[in-house]
């Protein structure tokens, strides 16, 4: 099972990637088990007669998707390529899941192509592996021999949020759907209140690591947000080796500070590509990949296991999506009547709404001990109807004018006029 949902971590592969100096995409893999236990005779380095990972033959991981693929080429592709950062590709389909849940038609169609599914039940299925994940992660913290690391933990949440001061709520039958299909909680604020209000429960939900995910949203009907939260401790922690020489892609050498363990991981290299799996606490794993990323899975595939002596430097890395980003990554891939007048979201709210932004927000910590890292995405929603503001007419009076004083509209009766021309 655990092979199913540990790759949603594919953000946290992705960005260590880039400041390995690796050009392409990442993901994380599935793990052989929840532990990703080594084999009785892996201490030993192996040459020859290599142990593959055990993959169902046609089983395609998850996380190892087209949107995901599609969704790194796009950021890279738009001014990332040469700059550290994280995307976390789970919680963007999991805002969009809240959104199919409540489309309809062409909408709906667009959603769930630009996902990769053929209908809103197959998409439930894949959100339900997600949420037995994170149930199996929890389980393993239950043992005995876990109580000292009761601060570990995995969280995948949504919460739908309604402008209580602008027209329209969600459909009850919208209410029951999503929080049965995708545990998501429903809230309510008033205009004045309900950024704060939304960012109030993304700070609860991912620990503190992202306080603040809006703005503004006064202006907003409603507000689809997905917070997840990931803390784990390394199977076996790192120990600190100092500062070190860094080289960046652009050539430039800076100095970080490394960490480093020997241990027996999963291991692949080629001509183009080495790269190493580091099991954390639950099933969790993060791979580190230096070079060439592309066709990871397969190459996860070959992996074996071995002795290797893995460096990496600790980080504390942010990173914000609040330009116009995932829109533009969706309109990108044909996924834009969700975004105009002719969208479809009946089934959701009672007025005609269409999603006026997408926003994420990512935070990942690595150090000798283990890892932390959040991600928020919100999908914020207007009404159709509502006229876009007009730019405002120019009027000065800087120079000779007339006026007048009436009484009354239909046929307004003239009590006084003038000008003031000096």
């Amino acid at each position: 099972m655990m092979k199913k949902w540990i790759c949603v971590f594919l953000a946290v592969a992705l960005l260590t990637a880039a400041f390995a100096g690796c050009r392409a995409r990442t993901d994380s893999p599935a793990a052989p088990n929840t532990t990703q236990a080594k084999p009785e005779d892996a201490s030993e380095p192996e040459t020859s007669g290599k142990t593959p990972v055990i993959v169902q033959p046609d089983a395609a991981p998850l996380g190892f998707t087209a949107f995901d693929s599609n969704l790194i080429a796009f950021l890279r592709e738009n001014g990332k390529a040469e700059e550290n950062f994280s995307v976390s590709p789970l919680s963007f389909k999991a805002a969009l899941a809240l959104a199919a849940e409540g489309a309809e038609g062409e909408t709906l169609n667009q959603l769930l192509a630009v996902l990769g599914f053929s209908s809103v039940a197959e998409l439930e299925a894949w959100y339900q592996t997600v949420l037995a994940g994170v149930d199996e992660f929890e389980s393993a913290f239950n043992s005995p021999w876990m109580e000292n690391d009761s601060d570990s933990a995995y969280r995948v949440v949504n919460a739908i949020w309604r402008n209580e001061s602008l027209p329209g709520a969600f459909r009850p039958d919208y209410v029951n759907a999503v929080s049965q299909n995708l545990r998501a909680e429903a809230d309510s604020a008033p205009a004045a209140e309900l950024t704060q209000a939304v960012n109030d429960w993304v700070n609860e939900q991912t620990n503190g690591l992202i306080p603040k995910l809006l703005n503004n949203a006064a202006d907003s009907n409603a507000i689809l947000v997905n917070a997840l939260y990931l803390k784990s401790g390394w199977l076996e922690p790192f120990q600190t080796k100092g500062a070190g020489d860094f080289t960046a892609v652009d050539g430039t050498v800076v100095q970080k500070e490394y960490m480093e363990h020997t241990d027996s991981y999963l291991y692949f290299e080629d001509e183009g590509c080495q790269l190493v799996s580091v099991p954390l606490v639950g099933g969790v794993s993060m791979i580190f990949v230096l070079g060439d990323a592309d066709n990871l899975p397969q190459k996860l595939s070959q992996a074996y296991y071995t002795k290797v002596h893995v460096t990496v430097p600790t980080f504390d890395l942010e990173t914000s999506f609040e330009n116009g980003e995932l829109v533009s990554f969706l309109r990108a891939l044909g996924c834009d009547r969700m975004f105009g007048s002719k969208a479809e979201f009946g089934k959701m709210f009672t007025d005609a709404l269409c999603v006026d932004d997408i926003i994420q927000k990512t935070k990942v910590h690595i150090y000798e001990e283990g890892l932390e890292a959040a991600a928020a995405t919100g999908m914020v929603m207007k009404n159709t109807s509502m006229p876009n503001p007009e730019e405002p007419k120019e009027f000065c009076a800087d120079h000779g004018f007339s006026f007048c004083i009436v009484q009354g509209s239909e046929n307004p009766e003239l009590l006084f006029w003038g000008q003031i021309v000096k």
